[in-house]
């Protein structure tokens, strides 16, 4: 993935955008999982504490890191209009 590619996702991304999708059923699997294994973002993926049981995708949430924002405020070129 390129630094653009990076930063069009980094710009935009949260758990539930304007339109109510969540960021699973918007952005690519691989992409997120290359965001997160570089510390770009972070996902939280809840477990149910009495049953040890994954609550599933929709109950996840995902936050840009400062990694992340940095990267972001480093190439307001790539950024998305708005």
């Amino acid at each position: 993935m390129t630094t653009e590619q990076k930063v069009q996702i980094l710009a935009v991304i949260t758990t539930t955008n304007e339109a109510g999708r969540h960021f699973t059923e918007v952005f690519d699997y691989d992409d997120l999982s290359a965001l997160e294994e570089e510390g770009l973002i972070e996902i939280d993926r809840p477990v149910h504490g009495a049953t040890g049981i994954s609550y599933s995708q929709e109950h996840w949430s995902v936050a840009v890191t400062q990694e992340g924002i940095d990267m972001v405020e480093a190439n307001p070129e790539y950024c998305p209009e708005s």
